[in-house]
């Protein structure tokens, strides 16, 4: 696996990795992390796949990170 790009929004840091077969994009906020796997058949460049990390689909990251920060928080790990 090598990082093939990253970068730093205000929400939270992403990174792209590539793989044999798979782009993983990973998506950290603080003490969380979520993690997608895309296949190089159906995007096979970068940028394709930086196509697919478009606003609705960030929004949708940044939703699932206040999930997770609610059950990190509610369950005593902060």
């Amino acid at each position: 696996m090598r990082i093939v790009e990253t970068w730093n929004t205000k929400q939270f840091k992403t990174t792209i990795y590539a793989l044999d077969r798979w782009y993983v994009i990973e998506f950290e906020a603080g003490p969380m992390k979520q993690a997608y796997k895309l296949t190089k058949d159906k995007h096979p460049t970068t940028a394709q796949v930086k196509k697919v990390l478009n606003d609705t689909f960030n929004e949708g990251i940044y939703k699932n990170f206040e999930q997770m920060y609610i059950n990190y928080k509610e369950n005593g790990l902060k």
